[in-house]
């Protein structure tokens, strides 16, 4: 498996845009495509009276269509200009729709969704799609980087393993940037009367990954009483000094992710460490 075409999700502001300056980077280390993304739509949902015939609404309507328009036009500007630079070249795409709808769409053409934390002021559903939303609905794996990038290592990684759909699936996607790797470390944390099922299955991983080109190491982290799952993950990628962690997102139901927390809820909570995330 190869990567061919990236998507990244642009917005009107900040001017100076990191995440696009990031997924420049990389579509030119993969040597593939960029699609940028913008999208959309009115916040004000007005019902006209009788006493104005509609127009207070069309006139509301309008107002918002044309400043919708001037950010789309603002983001493809932007994104226009700094994606001269993608060597394979480049397209843009957008709509008036909501933001997590459009790059749902659009992802259809991509391999990988990069995108991060978004710095824009009044951000919401409007004219934002956050990256729980993007690993959710787009049917592709997210690259979540840190709001503040503008390139990426990925020499040292660690594979979070839960013998589970989401996980598997997270491998296969990552198999483009595992077999660029130097170092991977693949862990599960699981009870100790699980531990010699766990180094099965992360021995079968292993061998999956090494048919693939890709050596990695395994290691079995043992659950602590006062510690969560998702701290002694960050533990582990400390020792490791990964610059990557890949996961399978929402194992568990999304509801349950966030009533009681979870790794995924974790991992995207963070803000240092970037993580790919497949669902």
């Amino acid at each position: 498996m190869s990567y061919t075409t990236l998507l990244v999700p642009v917005e009107a502001e900040p001017e100076i845009d990191c995440r696009l300056s990031l997924a420049i980077d990389l579509a030119n280390r993969f040597d593939v495509r960029l699609i940028g993304v913008g999208a959309e739509l009115w916040r004000t949902w007005i019902t006209g009276g009788d006493f104005d015939d509609g127009y207070g609404s069309a006139a509301i309507y309008a107002a918002e269509t044309a400043a919708i328009a001037a950010d789309l036009q603002h983001a493809k500007a932007k994104f226009d200009a700094a994606s001269v630079a993608v060597q394979q070249g480049s397209e843009w795409r957008s709509g008036i729709q909501f933001p997590i709808l459009e790059a749902a769409a659009e992802a259809r053409a991509a391999d990988l969704v990069v995108t991060s934390p978004s710095r824009r002021h009044g951000r919401s559903a409007y004219n934002v799609a956050t990256p729980a939303a993007l690993v959710l609905q787009t049917g592709r794996p997210v690259l979540v980087v840190p709001a503040d990038a503008t390139s990426l290592q990925l020499d040292r990684v660690l594979v979070a393993w839960k013998d589970t759909r989401e996980a598997r699936r997270a491998v296969a996607d990552a198999l483009p940037i595992l077999k660029r790797a130097k170092a991977i470390l693949v862990a599960e944390i699981c009870a100790h009367a699980e531990a010699p099922a766990a180094e099965a299955r992360l021995a079968d991983v292993a061998q999956y990954l090494l048919r693939h080109g890709v050596r990695a190491a395994t290691r079995v982290g043992h659950e602590e009483r006062d510690v969560s799952s998702a701290q002694q993950l960050f533990e582990l990628a400390d020792q490791h000094a990964a610059d990557l962690i890949v996961a399978g997102a929402y194992g568990h139901s999304r509801l349950g992710e966030w009533i009681f927390g979870g790794v995924t809820r974790a991992l995207l909570a963070q803000t240092h460490r970037a993580v790919l995330l497949s669902h």
